[in-house]
């Protein structure tokens, strides 16, 4: 059970209204023979109207579901879901019975209809929760064939650069994988294909229950996985062409029998894509090396297989064992041409060369976790365990020819010939344990205990041409060893208030406390510890203005941990004249985040509004230092302090049957002041960014979508990145009825969106863009067996009827 969906669990169960006069709630719990039900589609009805919802909820990992504070009177319950027979019952509120407790509602297969069930509701594209939001991957039209960075470029509150670099609220967040830290999330997301993926949570409050790791909040990537109910399935394929060709397939199969499950899916993405990289640098210390001016011209292309395997075995309604394993590799071949141009400070010429990088990247990633999850009779009453390890081995291979050129791009003398190679390998490994006590019919405690351990072994060798032989360079070499344990624990207490006279307040107070022990050594310097204790509090307060309004103000102390690739001091000579490399020496930042909320649901329109500051000390960004021979190194340091503060929103509007749109606006100011080798670093920047998603459904079966995003430039401690924009389009249509799908995409219409910053410096200025293939026009298609993954499709395409 991954974190979100244990804490938002835990919530929904106590969520229901206090005493106020004429306010109603009602909870309970959705089980099957086999155990919990999720995502079961819980509707309230006005008796006599049942043609327009009075309230919408989805059940959670646990079965559980709560609606809150809706007006007394007569009403019909209805549960749906997809291969069960439906569950309507009435229920009755007055001012005398103004809580109900339905207690756990059984579901029945509907083994007749499941092979002709079609999902006819409209489901609401953000599911908010306590912390943050859901995002059914499914509901992304515009990035068939594409990755799980491109489902976040079109997430509310994400921002992805051309690169593939991920930030929320100008920084990086925390990446989890099914809830749990994992080699899988640590390195490039472009390795999960779109395919791959169920939904996107994510947590922009995290609580005591949370890893402190989280400066900026959560993202939490949910794969696919077998979905209770019978024996079904998905097949899907796509493909389409930008420079270069694209294609990805996904099978997803399920089988049930008894009191198990067994589930199985694979994906694989093949694609090849070309970029152009325009560097120009200014060196004023330099007179002979003045202007740099460098173009760089990228083939690459990938191969990607993932397959997963779950079994789930649950003996009785209240326990149930889940296996999960996930295997993944990675095929890469990079062909990297780079011509370098320096001019003396008179604009005369005075060197070129081209630079020619053959890369063979290639990893493989497994990950094996078991859970075990305990319900009661008693409400809020819960129990799990998990435990997971995961391993990568990746092996990097480069070949490296400089061949110097003239002023008319003639060689000059006889190319001269580098090689390295990187051989690495991670692990990460989490156990965990959550427990969940009532106190009273309002309050409940949740307390655990979270071990993470990891470590890293990288062997970096460097050769250079010596006498028409290679031969290795000691000083650009490195083995580097790195481990670390966070031994953290938690208690954190929920509860509900209100009178008569006054509506429903919410409390989540927690503390957590982490332990840090870590070691690392590296051939080129010596070892080195850092161990330390901090207590992270965390407070949120809600209160609900109405039935469908809401207030709330969080305070979080968090930590941004180095990652196990910044810490890692291997340099990429790729490009000689801008190499960029680890440093084992980051010290974790420190951050006290505020934030204060407002959310409002009407008819056709709904709001989520978040004002937030944050100030963290110890701030971990890149830097660039030249030396003497006009080599700029890019290296994460630590710098002074840095403070965010901003306004987030993100609107929803329904207009009728035809179109639907969310929207989200972001306005941020970034301070950043610090000093480095004695000189004082300062930068102020206002940004923003927008983003928007428009869906039109104009006849039965079909859904057409335009995305659009654009983000302003954001300040780093040396100067600025460059704005991004890009325009997407997807359209899809059901065939067969229902049971097929036909889609076409184009990505990045306008070829926009491009990736760069430029830097102003005392010693040297420089500007860099870097421009991918975006644009791509691809087709997809989906076919369903058995009716439980018909909203399960291929590349998370299919879920507008």
């Amino acid at each position: 059970m991954n974190r979100l969906s244990a804490f938002t669990a835990l919530l929904v169960l106590v969520a229901f209204a206090g005493s106020g006069q004429g306010i109603a709630a009602l909870k309970g719990q959705i089980k099957d023979s086999a155990g919990a039900v999720e995502l079961a589609n819980v509707v309230l009805f006005a008796k006599g109207d049942t043609t327009r919802p009075v309230a919408f909820c989805i059940s959670d990992s646990l079965g559980g579901f709560a609606i809150t504070a809706f007006p007394v009177g007569k009403y019909i319950l209805q549960i749906q879901r997809i291969g069960y027979l439906p569950v309507r019952m009435e229920l009755v509120f007055d001012n005398r019975q103004i809580a109900n407790d339905v207690g756990i509602i059984i579901l029945q297969p509907n083994n007749e209809a499941l092979q002709n069930v079609t999902f006819i509701g409209r489901r609401k594209l953000i599911q908010k929760t306590s912390t943050g939001f859901v995002i059914r991957a499914e509901d992304n039209l515009t990035q068939a064939a594409g990755t799980v960075v491109n489902l976040l470029a079109n997430t509310p509150t994400v921002l992805v650069d051309a690169e593939g670099a991920i930030r929320m609220r100008g920084k990086v967040p925390q990446i989890l994988i099914n809830g749990r830290n994992s080699v899988l999330g640590a390195k490039s997301l472009d390795r999960i294909p779109a395919s791959s993926i169920d939904r996107i949570e994510i947590i922009n409050n995290p609580t005591a229950q949370y890893d402190a790791d989280a400066e900026s909040g959560i993202i939490n990537i949910v794969l696919k996985k077998q979905t209770r109910g019978s024996s079904n399935g998905a097949f899907g394929m796509g493909g389409g062409y930008g420079t270069a060709g694209r294609f990805n397939s996904s099978l997803l199969l399920n089988y049930q029998t008894g009191k198990w499950e067994l589930g199985m899916g694979y994906d694989n993405r093949f694609a090849s894509r070309h970029r152009e990289v325009n560097g120009d640098r200014v060196n004023f210390n330099l007179p002979d090396q003045y202007y740099l001016t460098q173009r760089r011209f990228d083939d690459r292309t990938e191969r990607t297989h993932n397959l997963r395997l779950n079994a789930g075995f649950a003996p009785n309604k209240y326990n149930t064992l889940e296996l999960e394993a996930i295997y993944s590799y990675d095929y890469e071949h990079n062909y990297e041409t780079l011509t370098s141009t320096q001019e003396n400070i008179n604009q005369q010429f005075t060197n070129r060369n081209d630079r020619i990088s053959d890369e063979l990247p290639e990893e493989h990633a497994v990950e094996l976790a078991l859970s075990f999850k305990r319900t009661f009779d008693q409400s809020n009453k819960s129990f799990s365990a998990m435990v997971s390890t995961s391993l990568a081995a990746q092996m990097e291979n480069t070949q490296i020819t400089t061949q110097g050129l003239d002023e008319n791009f003639k060689p000059v003398n006889q190319p001269y010939l580098q090689q390295t190679s990187n051989d690495e390998e991670t692990n990460v490994t989490n156990v965990r344990f959550d427990f969940a006590q009532p106190m009273s019919k309002k309050a409940f405690l949740e307390t655990g205990y979270k071990g993470i351990f990891r470590w890293l072994d990288a062997d970096f060798k460097s050769l250079n041409e010596v006498n028409g032989g290679l031969v290795p360079n000691p000083k650009a070499s490195n083995l580097f060893r790195y481990n670390e344990q966070v031994q953290a624990g938690y208690v954190q207490y929920n509860a509900l208030s209100g009178t008569q006279k006054q509506p429903t307040w919410k409390y989540v107070a927690g503390l957590r406390f982490e332990q840090v022990f870590n070691h690392g050594e590296s051939s080129g310097s010596q070892s080195f510890s850092n161990n330390y204790f901090n207590i992270f509090p965390t407070a949120n307060i809600s209160r609900y203005l109405s039935e469908d309004a809401f207030l709330k103000f969080n305070y979080n102390r968090r930590i941004n941990r180095p990652g196990l690739g910044q810490l890692n001091p291997f340099v990429d000579i790729t490009d000689s004249l801008n190499p960029h490399g680890g440093n084992p020496y980051l010290q974790p930042e420190l951050v006290h985040a505020l934030e204060f909320g407002y959310s409002k649901d009407w008819d056709h329109f709904s709001l989520g509004a978040n004002l937030f500051y944050r100030k963290g000390t110890n701030t971990i960004f890149p830097y660039t230092s030249i030396d003497s021979a006009g080599v700029a190194l890019i290296t994460p340091m630590n710098f002074g302090s840095s403070v965010t503060y901003g306004l987030e929103a993100i609107f929803t509007a329904q207009a009728g049957k035809v179109w639907n749109a969310t929207a989200n606006l972001s306005l941020f100011q970034q301070n950043i002041e610090g000093e480095k080798d004695n000189n004082s670093i300062s930068n102020e920047v206002f940004s923003w960014y927008v983003k928007m998603v428009n869906n039109f459904t104009f006849w039965p079966g079909n859904k057409i979508q335009v995305a659009a995003n654009y983000q302003a430039p954001t300040a780093t401690p040396q100067g600025k990145r460059i704005a991004i924009y890009n325009v997407d389009f997807g359209m899809q249509q059901s065939i067969w009825k229902g049971k097929g799908r036909l889609g076409i995409t184009v990505t990045d219409i306008f070829n926009t969106q491009m990736n760069g910053y430029n830097m102003v410096q005392p010693g040297f200025t420089y500007s860099r863009t870097s421009k991918i293939d975006t644009r791509a026009v691809l087709l997809t298609f989906g076919y369903t067996f058995g009716a439980v993954f018909r909203e399960k499709l291929m590349d998370n395409q299919f879920s507008n009827e």
